[in-house]
């Protein structure tokens, strides 16, 4: 059975790297994985999607998600969480940042951020929990280290090996930034079993 984990946010927030963990995770746990990214205008903040499917039996035959089939949905920002909802299964889990970026349509344009962007996530009927990540980065003096706490918290969820995610973690992070990020993560993990 494939495992599918979309990731969704803006340019700027680590979605890259974090989806570069959660493959590399899954991959040192045995599984067959595969990875795709989608990112337009990203160092603008434009939209960023990452796509990570792994199964223990080698079928993963695509690299994006089928609408609709997403098990566990990472939004790093409210809005893109919620543009992200009608790819997940009616009983996805969906770990949301409750942080809002404002996009440069609204800054610059006629265009509002919706004030209820939470409320329709719950409406949507999935397994909305919120994660702290960025408040709980900052307090670790590492706002960066924000996607990681992200990735901590939907750890829990998954059947990948702790250790296999601190190598994933060393892999991707340059040395300076390691002990932080792996505090993140455990952040992350208590985060995502108190929630």
């Amino acid at each position: 059975m494939t495992t599918n984990i979309l990731l969704s946010g803006v340019g700027g927030q680590g979605i890259i790297t974090a989806s570069r963990v959660l493959a590399e995770a899954a991959m040192l746990s045995g599984f067959h994985v595969k990875k795709s990214e989608i990112h337009g205008m990203s160092q603008r903040g434009g939209s960023v999607e990452s796509h990570v499917r792994f199964s223990p039996d080698g079928l993963v035959f695509s690299p994006t998600i089928p609408f609709g089939e997403v098990d566990v949905l990472m939004g790093f920002e409210l809005l893109e969480a919620l543009r992200a909802i009608p790819n997940t299964k009616p009983d996805a889990l969906v770990l949301v940042e409750d942080r809002v970026i404002v996009p440069s349509s609204v800054t610059c344009g006629p265009f509002e951020y919706p004030a209820d962007v939470l409320d329709q996530l719950y409406a949507s009927g999935r397994n909305v929990r919120v994660v702290d990540a960025f408040k709980i980065a900052c307090s670790l003096g590492e706002p960066r280290a924000a996607n990681i706490v992200l990735l901590g918290a939907a750890s829990s969820s998954l059947v990948i090996d702790a250790q296999a995610w601190e190598g994933a973690i060393r892999r991707a992070v340059k040395a300076k930034a390691l002990d932080v990020n792996l505090k993140a993560f455990e952040a992350g993990v208590a985060a995502g079993r108190s929630g």
